[in-house]
């Protein structure tokens, strides 16, 4: 059997960290979630690999070269135009040759079980692992008969809750000739829905039962995400730092590294080569610190914290989340969230939220976490405010920076590569690449010794 994953998407929705990463190379606890993919596909037995690449293809080419530190062989091939997930697995018609192939979505984030269930469930027809969600305006409804089989769908149906597609499937070779054939826009949608363009997975389920070839539904009993909003990274995080907390029984200090014994650690935790924790330091395990990392002394690390290799973290500061490589929070630095590689928070802030590569922080930053009026965070997505649920702070692109005493408020995105100016409060989104500069009025007066004189 191989392997194709989809990654060839825009991303749209992601906005602003689609910019300079396609969606599957997000890091997840400092991985790229698509790793998280290829490593378990690599673990179900499965070693020839396929990757369908489209904007930004260089991003995972070079992460993952020909797949030999993975454990497989990786074979890349563009999608031109993101024409949907149908056409994108078509385009592998001739990776595929005549084998049976599984099909897995580049931005899903599934426990190890349900691929297990999926492979299991593969027995002479097609599969296609469904979940429950509480959300099935945001996914595909699957209707099945008695027989378990996939007799049609709904695209981001009215409903509240139901059975959705997954994004992993298992299809007999015969398949690829109903993935070539199928609508080039959304069919199954209800009325009065204007219907999205593109070739799609589920249209091709629909297909397959009607040729007399249905595929069966799979009931998937672990996590299956689909990161899709640019809040969900931190959800995605929490599901997989659990996963990791597993496999962390009991502290595991690598020889080179210094822990100083007036340090405070509690709980698990893994301390990498090179790594020094100092005097008054306070850890709260499960926490991982990566190679070459610095806690100062003061410093509080929360419990479920990754931090990645050669991050300084102190003196005093306090962190809680998933900190990427070389990352630096100083003097009284705050930090909640993700925050990705390069990052620069000094100087008392108070910074929450997900922040993209190289963010650049003025002192005194602060950042809201909680609207005026108590209700959940909502954040403009393609021009549509919607609610975020579980997720609190701003939104911030690569290589975008605030100068001294910025305010972001809750929610508001700051576009890849712009500059919110010193003393801004951002009450809206912030576009990429511009500056948010705060103009002020000046009036000179005359000011003498006579001021003084009473």
């Amino acid at each position: 059997m191989k392997a194709v994953i989809l990654a060839a998407g825009k991303g749209d929705r992601f906005y602003p960290f689609s910019h300079y990463r396609p969606k599957p190379m997000f890091p997840v606890c400092n991985r790229p979630l698509l790793e998280w993919v290829v490593e378990r596909i690599v673990a179900a037995g499965i070693t020839e690999v396929c990757i369908v690449v489209g904007r930004r293809h260089g991003r995972v080419r070079s992460h993952f070269s020909d797949g030999r530190r993975f454990g497989c062989r990786i074979t890349y091939i563009e999608q031109p135009e993101p024409l949907g997930t149908a056409h994108a697995v078509s385009t592998a018609a001739g990776f595929i040759g005549s084998d049976d192939f599984l099909v897995a979505y580049g931005d899903l984030f599934f426990e190890p079980t349900v691929l297990s269930q999926l492979l299991d469930g593969f027995s002479g027809r097609s599969v296609a692992a469904v979940h429950h969600s509480e959300e099935l305006n945001r996914r595909i409804r699957v209707e099945s008969d008695g027989r378990g089989n996939i007799v049609n769908y709904t695209w981001k149906p009215r409903s509240s809750a139901g059975t959705a597609l997954s994004g992993l499937y298992v299809f007999r070779n015969d398949a690829i000739q109903d993935l070539g054939n199928t609508s080039d826009f959304i069919t199954g949608v209800q009325n009065g829905v204007t219907p999205p363009e593109g070739h799609e997975i589920a249209d091709a389920l629909a297909l397959m039962n009607r040729e007399g070839r249905p595929a069966a539904a799979v009931r998937a009993d672990g996590v299956c995400f689909d990161m899709d909003m640019p809040w969900e990274p931190q959800a995605v995080c929490r599901l997989a730092v659990r996963e990791m907390a597993l496999r962390l029984q009991a502290s595991s200090i690598a020889g080179t590294a210094r822990v100083d014994p007036d340090s405070h650690i509690g709980g698990p935790v893994f301390v990498d080569e090179g790594a020094t924790i100092s005097r008054g330091a306070r850890i709260s395990g499960p926490v991982w610190i990566g190679r070459n990392t610095h806690v100062f002394e003061g410093s509080q690390i929360a419990p479920h914290t990754v931090i990645g290799d050669d991050c300084r973290i102190g003196p005093f500061a306090k962190v809680s989340g998933f900190v990427d490589r070389n990352n630096h929070i100083t003097f009284l630095g705050e930090f909640s969230g993700v925050i990705l590689a390069g990052g620069r928070i000094t100087h008392q802030m108070q910074i929450a939220g997900i922040y993209g590569e190289g963010a650049e922080f003025g002192a005194g930053t602060q950042v809201g976490t909680l609207r005026f009026d108590d209700g959940p965070t909502q954040v403009d997505v393609k021009g549509i405010r919607l609610p975020a649920p579980g997720f609190s702070g701003a939104l911030f692109g690569d290589y975008a920076r605030t100068g001294v005493g910025t305010i972001l408020m809750p929610g508001r995105i700051v576009g890849p590569g712009a500059m919110v100016g010193p003393g801004v409060v951002l009450m809206n989104n912030a576009p990429s690449h511009k500056a948010v500069i705060l103009k002020q009025q000046h009036q000179e007066i005359d000011w003498g010794p006579e001021k003084y004189d009473h």
